[in-house]
């Protein structure tokens, strides 16, 4: 286990250490309730195995993972729409170092325009000129 591993509160969590609530779990990879949620339902996917960098993840298991992640949090939610996105480093917003995907649920109206998705991380390139 490296010095990355003990300070993970992501690691503690899948250990059981911590509290979290899951939503879903497969043998590769966890579920839970964001902690900080920016919409009702906000959830984040994880590998069980401490992974920090995107090109050390092995994607076999991710498809299947990910789509019955976002069905769980649509049941849970009663989403009307779902956002997913990583942040990938310090500079993408990342501020646990372990691998994971954010899941966010949307409802219409939250919003006053919703054009452009996670193009909204840069607010004046959210929506693209024409």
């Amino acid at each position: 286990m490296s010095l990355s591993d003990v300070d993970c509160p992501f690691c503690a969590i899948i250990a059981g250490d911590a509290p979290a609530t899951i939503i879903h779990e497969t043998e590769a990879m966890v579920c839970i309730l964001d902690a900080y949620p920016v919409s009702d339902g906000h959830a984040l996917l994880l590998p069980r195995k401490h992974i920090e960098h995107v090109s050390d993840f092995d994607t076999t298991n991710l498809g299947p993972a990910l789509i019955d992640a976002v069905e769980a949090v649509r049941r849970r939610s009663d989403a009307d729409g779902v956002n997913v996105g990583l942040n990938l480093g310090a500079d993408a917003g990342q501020t646990i170092a372990h691998l994971h995907w954010h899941i966010i649920p949307r409802t219409t109206g939250d919003v006053a325009d919703p054009t452009g998705g996670v193009r909204g991380v840069i607010p004046d390139r959210r929506v693209p000129e024409r």
